[in-house]
């Protein structure tokens, strides 16, 4: 048993029940391991007006089935892309160490479910208490590490190379961050799907209640309304995918591109689809039970949680060859790779898929095989997180067959 303070900043709370689920399972899962948690989730203060004035609903703790979660409040301060690397992270990385210090004994390590803010807020916290740090290492912050400004590369950089272990959800992101410390010290940590969740026996009941026809082909997205998502791909690929008997559900709980696509939908020869917004967990795996097909035509990922749930529920992926999908995805078994930014390629894919029920279930029924077999689920996350932070606190590092060379 060892006793740990998680700070993740994108976690659920009562007001937001969708963000950061991925943080959420992955505190769940360790929760259920040998480990004592203290959950921090910073959350901006509410101006007395406006949008974002509901955040002063959040309450300063909230019990979840797992754990309880502390959400104080920092400077956070608009717009978002002049501030996000400055004052307010400033602001993030003095009120942390003070309410950790304030609110918690003093635990075995700390655990960061995001490199920026969590793991650079918690370095000073960590240092004056020489108590090691791991930190997640996620798909935006390092592919676009090199695209960022000098400020924002010398935290981020500041932050890796003070923590213990750097554990990163695919081996590209894992090169990477090893590219960027001056020691290699980033190991693959996959999230994952429990398969148990996903009712695939019951697809034909769950698709007569969604009012989908047993025989139409349902096509699938998961993700943000953005451009990094694939959504300006997915506009342009419409009118030349194949509209015989085929349905189109598309999920997302953010972006700014959700009527963009609308319209192109509306304009399409396509009749048979929706375009919704925050459907909770439970109907999201309905609905990937329900799925044909599953679409991602992402610019850049690390390994989305979106192509193993896919898996779990035994749906045929087309997906962008990025980052860490062709780790996931194993073309022309699981699904399909295409390349990024390509229209053509997409509708190409579909199409194929489209017209071919048995190649789609046989991806699904291999990509369900791949998920268990490379254990690629919560349970063994939340057990390989506990044991990374047993070794690190033991032993004070990783051993050398645990780093991604």
């Amino acid at each position: 048993m060892y006793d740990a303070v998680v700070s993740a900043m994108n976690h659920p709370d009562p007001f937001n029940p969708y963000m950061g689920l991925f943080n959420f399972r992955s505190i769940k899962a360790l929760s259920a391991r040998d480990a004592s948690l203290d959950v921090v989730t910073p959350r901006p203060r509410a101006p007395p007006i406006g949008p974002y004035s509901e955040f002063s609903d959040i309450p300063s703790r909230h019990e979840y089935s797992s754990h309880e979660v502390h959400y104080p409040r920092f400077l956070y301060l608009l717009p978002q892309k002049l501030f996000k690397y400055t004052l307010s992270s400033k602001s993030f990385s003095e009120m942390l160490p003070k309410y950790v210090s304030s609110n918690f004994e003093t635990p075995d390590i700390c655990h960061a479910g995001h490199i920026h803010y969590d793991g650079y807020g918690l370095v000073p916290y960590c240092r004056s208490n020489d108590i090691p740090l791991t930190v997640m290492g996620r798909g935006k912050i390092l592919n676009n590490f090199y695209n960022l400004s000098q400020i924002s590369r010398r935290k981020i950089r500041e932050t890796l190379d003070y923590a213990d272990g750097i554990f990163c959800v695919s081996e590209s992101l894992a090169r990477i961050a090893n590219n960027i410390t001056e020691t290699p010290k980033a190991t693959v940590l996959p999230n994952g799907a429990d398969p148990s969740r996903y009712p695939t026996d019951n697809e034909a009941t769950i698709r007569q209640e969604l009012g989908i026809d047993q025989d139409t082909t349902l096509v699938m997205f998961c993700g943000g309304y953005t451009e990094r998502k694939g959504i300006l791909e997915i506009c342009e690929a419409l009118d030349n995918i194949r509209n015989d008997d085929v349905a189109f559900v598309f999920v997302g709980h953010y972006g700014d591109l959700r009527t963009e696509l609308l319209a192109e939908l509306k304009a399409s020869h396509h009749e048979n689809y929706r375009v919704l917004w925050e459907v909770p967990p439970l109907g999201l795996r309905r609905w990937f039970a329900a799925a044909d097909i599953f679409m991602l035509p992402s610019h850049a990922e690390g390994r989305p949680n979106t192509i193993y749930e896919s898996m779990a529920s035994e749906t045929a992926v087309v997906a962008s060859a990025v980052s860490g999908i062709p780790e996931q995805v194993v073309d022309e078994e699981t699904g399909l790779l295409i390349p990024k930014k390509d229209s053509d390629a997409l509708a190409t894919a579909l199409n194929s898929l489209i017209g071919n029920s048995k190649e789609r279930e046989r991806m699904g029924t291999n990509g369900k095989e791949r998920l268990v077999s490379k254990g690629w689920t919560w349970e063994a996350h939340g057990q390989r997180l506990a044991n990374l932070h047993e070794t690190i606190i033991n032993d004070g590092q990783l051993p050398a067959a645990e780093i991604l060379g």
